[in-house]
């Protein structure tokens, strides 16, 4: 009974370890765990008509426990032009940028903004897409 009470201790032990690790893992492959959650990452705007521009608007939270601030928001061309929150985010309060497209081209659309947080080395890609009709 010893043997048994024993090795189902090590095995709750190893697993308990093993996820610990995986989840460390995934962390450090995505630097934005732990600090940042948008809640969504990619915005289908619809339908919209030709030289009327649309916005989209990226919420995202501050899950982490200190304040965060968007160093630069960096649209894919020209015709997309970002505004997002200035101030520091605290945390457990939300932020937002909104990225407004130029819709002068018909057809289907689709632009990136990439976003840039202090403290964190690596950009993070938005996408927004839709289609132009006349």
């Amino acid at each position: 009974m010893k043997k048994l009470l024993l090795s189902c201790s090590l095995l709750l032990a190893a697993s308990i370890s093993a996820f610990a690790q995986s989840s460390a893992t995934a962390q450090a492959s995505d630097p934005f765990a732990g600090k940042v959650k948008f809640n969504q990452e990619t915005i289908d705007f619809g339908t919209t008509k030709l030289n009327h521009p649309v916005s989209v608007t990226f919420v995202f939270k501050n899950v982490g426990n200190t304040p965060l601030l968007i160093e630069n928001v960096r649209p894919s061309c020209g015709c997309t032009t970002p505004s997002y929150t200035q101030e520091p985010v605290l945390p457990g309060k939300e932020g937002k940028i909104v990225a407004t497209y130029n819709a002068a081209v018909l057809g289907e659309a689709s632009k990136t903004v990439s976003v840039k947080f202090k403290g964190i080395d690596q950009e993070l890609d938005l996408h927004f897409t839709g289609k132009v009709v006349q």
